[in-house]
């Protein structure tokens, strides 16, 4: 009888032990986007203000615990749209070579049309993780012209 009370309770504590070290309840932090420069290309300026017929420099830091699915980068005009008839400089760019990196420094150069209205723009930076978090950054931007 000693023996079967044993056994039993050895069973009921390796039960135990296995369940309690279950780690399916670990959450994912979602991703941590800090950006440090935003500005013309040429002087990788941090001013936020790009210059319609150059180049945007963008550099920021990441880090996702979940490792980098996507980047995406967004740019639009603030205010007032133009019809549907009416061309309008805008960026919706998505970034893969950042895929399965958990740190890094994104730094991309991003061309502004000539044409581009100068004025006031939203500028977004989204980070998805391959958890599914995501985490956004937004900034304001001024296009002028040359």
């Amino acid at each position: 009888m000693k023996k079967r009370n044993l056994l039993v309770a050895i069973t009921l504590g390796v039960a135990v032990f296995f369940t309690a070290c279950d780690d399916d309840d670990t959450t994912i932090a979602k991703p941590e986007i800090t950006i440090t420069e935003l500005g013309e290309g040429d002087s990788h300026g941090n001013d936020h203000t790009g210059v319609a017929g150059s180049d945007l420099h963008v550099e920021a830091e990441i880090v996702a615990e979940g490792k980098i699915d996507l980047v995406q980068v967004i740019i639009h005009h603030e205010g007032e749209h133009k019809s549907a008839l009416e061309t309008e400089w805008e960026v919706d760019t998505t970034y893969t070579k950042f895929t399965g990196l958990k740190n890094t420094i994104f730094h991309e150069h991003i061309d502004i049309a000539e044409w581009a209205e100068a004025g006031d723009y939203h500028f977004h930076f989204i980070v998805t993780d391959m958890e599914g978090n995501q985490s956004t950054a937004e900034s304001e931007l001024e296009i002028i012209e040359e």
